[in-house]
């Protein structure tokens, strides 16, 4: 069995440059918590980098507010929560995706968990619309998830392009030059990076689509120019016209639709099973699904967690060696799996039972996975010196949980 935790390669880690109130000042060190190999299934957090506050970022932006506007998160409903664009809300409160100490909360909750790394929701280098602000987030948590050992990986929208074009940014003609910019930015600085997700010995590239640009000859000659070619994965009904190396599964509400149970089950594994050879096929386990979009998608419901236990059973006793979790964070969709106000930790608490069983002992307990929320909160806080919880977060990512629950009770003993 693999360790769930792993080594602290040196004294420093995470956010050693640090105010009083735990916000970074300095660039992070280059000291981090070594990746080892992972035996058994490979578990991947897709995650959404596009949230902005006004405490960090000047604004509320569009995913919290809605895209017309819609909403207004300074102000609460009856049930006492932020008006957001969304039918759940974040267990931490809203939140920038910028700000290190929350993608730091973050990647502790899902290592907790026994979460092997995320895939991050990206929208390439363009200067256009959000993207630039969604970029700054997704280097951030690259940068974050390397020092806390966690593996990165990306799923990039090629819908950028359509977007690009409708506004007169960019012509159809400029597309392929483009993308290759796009993939040789991504071949520079992520791809070698040790902790970025590979498969079959090459860095994986996700799409979501593709949406605009579907030509694999313009696919081909992008990836191609590459000093190592990823392996290219889209979602599993394109990736063969594509010309693809293999496929992802999404949300899939068929599974559901005369109830749960083993039927359900049944349901998801023939449809895992018809996208194609296993080594060829990420399978992905959710929550839920309820959009609050004008044209709304079918109802996935979340049914207390019995959608998240039935979708990640398929996964972990099929054949699959990699599994995507679908979502962290896209209240949008509600596919979060993130601890929220609706459902507290029951998500993340399925997940371990997962792990547990797979792993043994190794894992670490439901009650471990609020620990990082308290850490978070003595951040907020701003009365502890930045020292003692970079040190409390060296403790968690290496697996010293005791010893930080130790150090976080004294430094808060009425919430223990």
């Amino acid at each position: 069995m693999v360790k769930l935790f792993f080594p602290v390669a040196c004294a420093a880690l995470l956010l050693a440059g640090c105010d009083r109130k735990g916000q970074s000042s300095e660039p992070l060190p280059s000291d981090a918590v070594g990746i080892e190999p992972v035996e058994g299934k490979l578990l991947l957090m897709h995650y959404m980098p596009w949230y902005e506050t006004p405490e960090v970022r000047g604004r509320w932006g569009s995913h919290w507010t809605g895209h017309a506007g819609q909403h207004d998160p300074s102000k609460t409903g009856e049930d006492g929560l932020p008006d957001i664009w969304s039918h759940f809300h974040p267990l931490i409160g809203l939140y920038d995706s910028t700000d290190p100490a929350v993608i730091e909360c973050q990647l502790l909750q899902m290592k907790l968990a026994g979460v092997d790394g995320v895939i991050i929701d990206w929208y390439g280098i363009a200067p256009t619309a959000d993207y630039p602000s969604i970029h700054e987030a997704s280097r951030r948590m690259f940068e974050i998830a390397g020092r806390l050992g966690m593996r990165f990986a990306v799923c990039f929208e090629d819908r950028t392009y359509e977007y690009m074009v409708k506004t007169g940014d960019l012509s159809e003609d400029e597309i392929g030059s483009q993308l290759g910019e796009t993939m040789a930015w991504l071949a520079k600085e992520w791809f070698p990076a040790p902790h970025y997700v590979r498969v079959n010995d090459r860095p994986l590239l996700m799409n979501f689509g593709p949406i605009h640009v579907k030509e694999p000859l313009v696919w081909a000659q992008a990836l191609e120019g590459a000093p190592e070619r990823p392996a290219f994965y889209t979602l599993h009904h394109l990736w063969r016209n594509a010309g693809a190396d293999g496929g992802y599964t999404w949300a899939h509400p068929s599974a559901w639709t005369d109830g749960g149970g083993a039927e359900a089950k049944q349901r998801l594994d023939a449809v895992y099973r018809n996208v194609g050879d296993p080594s060829k096929v990420i399978v992905s386990a959710l929550p839920g699904f309820k959009d609050v979009y004008e044209n709304p998608h079918p109802v996935i419901e979340h049914r207390d967690g019995e959608t998240m236990r039935e979708s990640l059973e398929v996964c972990m006793e099929g054949p699959w060696e990699t599994v995507q979790l679908v979502t962290w964070n896209d209240y949008g969709e509600g596919t979060m799996i993130e601890p929220t106000h609706e459902f507290g930790y029951r998500f993340l608490e399925i997940i371990q039972d997962a792990r547990r069983k797979e792993r043994g002992s190794t894992v670490a307990s439901t009650d471990d996975l609020r620990l990082p929320a308290r850490l978070l909160e003595l951040r907020r806080e701003g009365e502890i010196e930045a020292r003692e919880l970079d040190f409390i977060a060296r403790l968690l990512a290496s697996g010293s949980i005791d010893e930080a629950r130790r150090r976080i009770e004294s430094l808060s003993p009425d919430a223990s």
